[in-house]
């Protein structure tokens, strides 16, 4: 539930009732205070076409010119309802003016922003370098991202080209304050190597559109629908900022690849996260003001259409990705069923690695100092039969020793 809390010049108290009256809401629904210094309207704006009611309200009454006039939202921790049978029948929908606000206030470019950006960057570039899971989350907890990217959505939804660039702006600065403090710390930091965490924001995949979907879907749900939404944006950032940095030590150890593959995976899921935050504003019915109506509509159906064909698009290369890492068959596990189906050792308790480089394979195992050559040729013949004729092989083998000690 939301509370609309309108001051008004004394006398005009009277003039808000009868719009309100026009616009059908029930005097339970709303309270009038006059006095002589300003009149004070308390609305109910739990039920009803809210959008409706405050649009016609800021039609007729000034409040961003006129000082003796203001509009205040709240919302209430807890509500006892009069009609409780309107309570159930009626769904809660944040109104136009609270998401904006909050939209605003959570994308513009101060201090405390830039600050927060800065830090979850290098909180984050660390915990990628280090591998530590703990830190990267750490740095998804401070990051500023989830803001910037509803005001685009919402600049989008109600055609506010103002809100729309200011979102663009403060994401941008993020991005590029990222992929820096990567770059940084990649410098900095010695003897940088490529572990897991990099390598998932290398090699991005289909799963990864789909997670930054749900995402942005459950943000933009969260927000329109009253519910707390700062685990959403820990979800979020944690899509974004993570793969920002991995661009930044990418450059710093002149690996194309991880540039590039982090890249991909970045522009997918800024797509992917506009594309269902606008989906789910539009289709929940966040309208834009009664005069940019039909301006919002075309923009919304244009902003649809082509973030749409550019998520299918990325699709295609994520698509070949995920085949090449989730589906086909990796030279490793071919390698690991030839050991277990030739040794017998089905739980590879005396296989310490197998490192595949290109077309050479490198098996490092204990086996008994008496083993024949033989058998490493034969071994030989058929991971080169499965894999290919052009594989090099060789074993690094570690000799073992069986012996009993005397009974005493």
């Amino acid at each position: 539930m939301q509370v609309a809390l309108v001051a008004l010049e004394a006398g005009e108290g009277e003039e808000a009732v009868d719009l309100l009256e026009a616009l059908e809401v029930t005097i339970a629904d709303y309270k009038l205070f006059s006095s002589s210094t300003g009149d004070l309207l308390i609305i109910n704006l739990l039920y009803g076409n809210t959008d409706m009611v405050l649009d016609n309200l800021s039609q007729q009454f000034n409040f961003e010119t006129n000082d003796d006039r203001s509009l205040i939202i709240v919302s209430p921790d807890t509500v006892i309802p009069v009609d409780k049978e309107r309570l159930e029948s009626s769904a809660f929908q944040a109104t136009r003016e609270s998401l904006v606000t909050y939209a605003s206030q959570n994308s513009r470019l101060d201090d405390r922003f830039i600050l927060l950006a800065i830090m979850s960057a290098i909180v984050s570039s660390l915990g990628v370098i280090l591998n530590n899971v703990p830190v990267i989350v750490g740095s998804m907890v401070i990051a500023p991202v989830f803001g910037p990217i509803v005001a685009i959505a919402i600049g989008i939804v109600l055609a506010d080209f103002k809100l729309m660039i200011r979102g663009l702006l403060a994401e941008s600065t993020v991005l590029l304050i990222g992929i820096f403090m990567g770059l940084l710390m990649g410098a900095i930091v010695p003897n940088v190597a490529v572990n897991s965490a990099l390598k998932t924001r290398m090699f991005p995949t289909v799963a990864d559109l789909f997670v930054a979907l749900a995402a942005g879907s459950a943000g933009a749900y969260s927000l329109i629908t009253g519910v707390k939404s700062q685990l959403i944006g820990v979800v979020i950032a944690a899509a974004l900022i993570p793969v920002m940095c991995t661009v930044g030590i990418g450059i710093s150890l002149s690996n194309p690849m991880m540039v590039g593959g982090s890249l991909l995976l970045l522009g997918g899921t800024y797509l992917a996260l506009i594309l269902s935050i606008v989906g789910v504003f539009y289709f929940k019915g966040l309208k834009p003001q009664i005069w940019y109506k039909f301006k919002a509509q075309r923009l919304v159906k244009k902003s649809l259409i082509l973030i749409m064909v550019a998520v299918i698009i990325l699709s295609l290369p994520l698509s070949w990705l995920t085949y090449q890492r989730m589906i086909k068959e990796k030279p490793e596990d071919t390698v690991r069923k030839i050991y277990r189906r030739n040794f017998g050792d089905k739980l590879e308790t005396n296989l310490l690695s197998i490192d595949v480089q290109g077309k050479k394979v490198e098996i490092f195992l204990y086996t008994p100092a008496e083993t024949d050559e033989y058998f490493f040729k034969l071994l030989e013949d058929k991971i080169k039969n499965k894999l290919g004729s052009e594989y090099r092989v060789i074993f690094e083998v570690v000799p073992t020793k069986r012996f009993q000690l005397p009974l005493d």
